[in-house]
C-alpha cells in the first residue's frame, strides 16, 4: 500500500515532464508580422508607448525615431523631423500562455513626418497603410483626427 503512495506520484511527474515544446517557428506570431518588403526595421524606430482598446479588441504600439522620442520625452510640441509609426493589430488569445493577449491581425500603420520651420510653421505628412499587406489608403476621413491621437500619446516610463 505504501508503494503505490510512491509510485503514484511519481507516474503523474514523470508523465508531465513529458511534454512536447514548440519548436521556434511555433512561436512566431505570423498574423501580427509586417510584411518583409515594407522595410519597417531599416527605419531606425524605438518604441514609444503601448495602449490597448479593449472595447473594440485592439492593441497599438507608437514607434518614433530619436528626436520623436526626446520630444515626447520631454513633452514639447512636435518639431521637423520627427517620424512617428503607429501600428494596430487585433487581439487574439496566446496559444501559449493561459489568459493572455497578444497581437493578431494587422489592421493598419499610420506614419507621421513632421517638416518645416519652427513652432507654426510645422507641417506633418500622414500616411495610412490598411490590411495584412499594408496598402497606401487614399481616404482621408479622420486623418486630423488621428494624427492628434497620436500626438497626445504619452510615453511609457523607461529605465
Amino acid at each position: 500500500m505504501k508503494a503505490i503512495y510512491i509510485v503514484f506520484p511519481a507516474l503523474i511527474l514523470l508523465s508531465a515532464a513529458c511534454s512536447t515544446q514548440p519548436n521556434g517557428s511555433q512561436l512566431i506570431n505570423k498574423d501580427a508580422s509586417l510584411p518583409s518588403s515594407f522595410n519597417f526595421s531599416k527605419m531606425g524606430l524605438k518604441v514609444i508607448s503601448t495602449a490597448i482598446n479593449k472595447k473594440n479588441a485592439t492593441m497599438c504600439t507608437l514607434y518614433g525615431n530619436e528626436l520623436a522620442l526626446k520630444t515626447a520625452i520631454a513633452g514639447n510640441a512636435p518639431q521637423p523631423g520627427e517620424v512617428l509609426a503607429m501600428i494596430t493589430w487585433k487581439q487574439k488569445e496566446d496559444e501559449h500562455w493561459f489568459g493572455a493577449k497578444i497581437p493578431g491581425e494587422l489592421l493598419s500603420l499610420e506614419i507621421i513626418k513632421t517638416t518645416g520651420g519652427q513652432f507654426e510653421n510645422i507641417k506633418a505628412n500622414y500616411q495610412r497603410y490598411e490590411g495584412k499587406l499594408l496598402t497606401l489608403s487614399n481616404d482621408t476621413t479622420g486623418n486630423e483626427k488621428s494624427m492628434r491621437y497620436i500626438f497626445a500619446q504619452q510615453p511609457s516610463v523607461m529605465p
